[in-house]
């Protein structure tokens, strides 16, 4: 029985609701009963009714569109968390737009791209580094949610993993394993997370080197990812001295390190060097690498974004936030318990 052009006023009166009813009934985050909702979606189908999605921005003065800016999704838990992202924002009933600006010659255009559009809001993953992609939203009064990010804790709402945290439990596990001669590792091209993750370690062990318990210093490789583990390892290897505990900043470098350690064979993991990364990425839990890791939930930050957006929509005007998501340390082969 489709009826062309058919309004919501059909629907209704086809389902035997009221027009609100099946205004609601196309919203997923109102309060509904399921029943209604599905004897709505019947009549709808019958008429072959279709939301005016256009007619809806036009009267909420933005769209259900969020935009999703990210870069470098070469970055295994980059990828990981942005897949629970585009759910997260899809389960709460808007629909996600994602943008890649790694490329800096093109980030003009691609801002561009999504400023013409009224966006429901904007979510900055941390491998975006350029301030003027999220300032760009905030002065065109688009909210903004910044993940992993230190800056525009002032305009922006933020949602940071505990990466001090993430370094403390590190240090904490090497040190309960009697490691005394200890690293933390990243990337030359520093990042937030790991130069916080880097210093939360740091300064966990700071009283244990004041006593000269042990020993511990920072180190870096060219690139935070695979090829960074290989070429550390490599170097570590040429050295004449090696630690007995190493924190990597990301799971990426310390897999690539795991492997370079095999291939050489002179030492093993963990009785001659005890490995702990941080992310817990789908293939630290391998078998191949089995690395110990501090756990950083990609579905709870997703989480914690959306649930930040949402309340930025329905409370506008109220100061920005920061949420800290919470970490564990996951025990595997590279660190025993």
């Amino acid at each position: 029985m489709h009826k062309p052009n058919a309004t919501s006023a059909d629907v209704a009166r086809l389902a035997g609701v009221s027009q609100s009813t099946v205004s609601r009934s196309f919203d997923p985050s109102s309060r509904i009963s399921e029943k209604t909702r599905q004897k709505v979606f019947a009549a709808a189908d019958e008429l072959g009714y279709q939301v005016n999605k256009a007619a809806q921005t036009m009267i909420r003065k933005r769209s259900d569109l969020v935009g999703l800016v990210t870069a470098g999704l070469g970055d295994p838990f980059r990828s990981e968390f942005l897949h629970s992202l585009v759910l997260e924002v899809q389960n709460n009933g808007l629909r996600p737009m994602v943008i890649d600006v790694s490329d800096k010659h093109t980030i003009d255009i691609q801002l561009q791209s999504l400023v013409q559009y009224q966006l429901s809001g904007v979510i900055i993953t941390s491998g975006t580094p350029n301030e003027a992609v999220a300032k760009a939203f905030i002065k065109r009064g688009t909210p903004v949610i910044l993940v992993n990010r230190a800056d525009y804790s002032s305009e922006a709402d933020i949602v940071n993993l505990d990466n001090t945290q993430a370094g403390v439990l590190a240090a904490e596990a090497l040190i309960k394993a009697g490691k005394s001669r200890l690293q933390v590792v990243r990337s030359r091209v520093s990042s937030y997370s790991s130069a916080t993750r880097a210093k939360g370690f740091l300064d966990a062990l700071s009283p244990y080197v004041e006593r000269g318990v042990l020993s511990v210093d920072e180190a870096f490789c060219d690139s935070g990812n695979y090829d960074g583990g290989t070429q550390y390892a490599t170097d570590m290897l040429a050295s004449a001295h090696y630690p007995d505990g190493i924190f990597f900043c990301m799971d990426c470098i310390a897999c690539g390190f795991l492997d370079e350690l095999k291939q050489d064979r002179r030492l093993a993991t963990p009785t001659d060097i005890a490995v702990i990364g941080c992310d817990d990425i789908s293939i630290a839990g391998y078998k191949s690498y089995n690395l110990t890791t501090v756990r950083q939930s990609s579905q709870k930050m997703a989480e914690a974004a959306v649930s930040a957006l949402q309340t930025r929509l329905k409370q506008p005007n109220t100061a920005p936030t920061q949420h800290n998501v919470s970490v564990e340390l996951v025990y595997r082969g590279t660190l025993l318990k």
